[in-house]
């Protein structure tokens, strides 16, 4: 139809070309058929393409799209690849209360992984409160698959919060925290590192932040074996004020810990249950900062100290407290303190030589004197490194660590560790 329809129009342009300049008339009745011809050719087309869209289904999104329930909502996607390689004589782990004892007769053993990389996902949208902010980021640090095969690693749950209106909702960093850390590959042997549900609102002025942090509370008690229990038979939250200082010569922090330690009709680790309750206050403080010395170099520091600290400092190494025969919460007071020194050698080549200790003074008239060496006491640390910035956030470095862990009948361990590490921020 259409075929024949478009002949008819060349053959009447043809005729008015050849008649033009013989008969105006004829010309004037050509000109209406083209024109009628044109019509009908443009109905017919318009009728086709119609008929076509109608069969097709349009997609919702096109390819390579990510739709977003508000159009608002900025999403923003990033994480980092971390390998690491670590030598250490004896094996072990470097953490306060893993430290080998007894080496075994092994010299040492070589481990890789890339468990420590981590994916993240931000939003920021638009509100009446100003942006809301959020933020879940996972690592890999969870249950480990066999190093023979598949070296499989659980993802874990690091953060996942929201922030609007200066409140915080969610799980992430407490806010007894230290401010600064050393900048070393292995943590300090006295780290304050929780991360744990909370509920936190902050103001912010020109140089301090202040915060008070309502978050999850966990109670960690000694029983007379020298097993550490955890009841879970809290009933009110820790409680952590905070006070931040940013000044041209550095940063600092304040931060008070309140917590209520609780147990109720608990079974110990000979599977008896005490059938009985108590409760105690324990308290805390944390200060940490950094001053800048010479030119990039920087001075880093943190101090704590509390009754019933317990799983704030050195990654529970140590308990908040005891249980006595008469069912009594007899809590623990502990410190720690790290120093380190940051020097840059140039703009991508920088070390940190760091110390660190922790100690708790543990009730001894609650344990069995038999059971002593399953207690940790104290425990210390040295770390030296060197890091560089091969190109644009990327890390590479070399770092030496010695860790001692002495328990409370008297016994000493030490482990030393060689670490290699890459890691790339995308």
């Amino acid at each position: 139809m259409v075929v024949d329809l478009k002949i008819k129009f060349f053959l009447l342009l043809l005729f008015a070309n050849v008649y033009a300049a013989e008969n105006s008339d004829e010309l004037q009745i050509l000109k209406n058929d083209v024109e009628l011809l044109i019509k009908k050719i443009n109905s017919f087309e318009e009728n086709k393409i119609s008929t076509q869209t109608q069969d097709v289904k349009m997609p919702l999104t096109h390819r390579n799209m990510l739709e977003l329930k508000n159009a608002q909502t900025i999403l923003s996607v990033g994480g980092r690849i971390h390998l690491n390689s670590v030598y250490g004589w004896p094996e072990g782990s470097f953490f306060a209360a893993k430290i080998p004892l007894e080496s075994k007769g092994e010299e040492g053993q070589l481990s890789m992984n890339a468990k420590d990389s981590r994916l993240w996902f931000k939003t920021r949208t638009p509100s009446q409160y100003g942006p809301l902010r959020t933020l879940i980021e996972i690592d890999f640090l969870g249950s480990a698959g066999t190093d023979a095969v598949t070296n499989s690693h659980q993802p874990r749950l690091r953060h996942a919060y929201l922030e609007f209106a200066g409140f915080t909702l969610g799980q992430t960093n407490s806010a007894f925290n230290s401010l600064v850390a050393l900048d070393t590959i292995t943590y300090a042997i006295n780290d304050t590192l929780v991360r744990q549900a909370l509920v936190r609102y902050t103001i912010d002025d020109d140089l301090f932040s202040y915060d008070i942090s309502v978050e999850d509370p966990e109670s960690t008690l000694l029983d007379k074996n020298g097993t550490m229990l955890m009841p879970k038979d809290d009933v009110a939250p820790d409680l952590i004020l905070r006070a931040r200082y940013y000044p041209s010569w550095g940063e600092a922090s304040l931060a008070f810990l309140g917590r209520y330690i609780a147990y109720d009709n608990v079974k110990l680790s000979d599977n008896t249950v005490l059938d009985n309750s108590d409760g105690a206050y324990g308290w805390g403080i944390n200060i940490s900062g950094k001053f800048k010395v010479y030119k990039l170099d920087d001075i880093r520091f943190d101090a704590q100290y509390g009754l019933g600290l317990g799983r704030y400092v050195a990654y529970n190494a140590y308990s908040a407290g005891s249980i006595n025969d008469e069912g009594d919460i007899n809590l623990h007071p502990t410190y720690g303190w790290h120093v380190g020194y940051r020097h840059w050698w140039s703009q991508k080549l920088r070390s940190t030589l760091g110390f660190s200790r922790v100690e708790t003074k543990n009730n001894l008239d609650n344990l069995n004197t038999a059971n002593l060496k399953a207690v940790n006491k104290k425990a210390d640390s040295l770390q030296l490194n060197l890091l560089w910035m091969p190109v644009p956030d990327s890390l590479t470095g070399i770092e030496y660590s010695r860790g001692n862990r002495e328990v409370q009948e008297g016994t000493i361990g030490t482990i030393d560790m060689l670490t290699l590490f890459f890691r790339y921020v995308f």
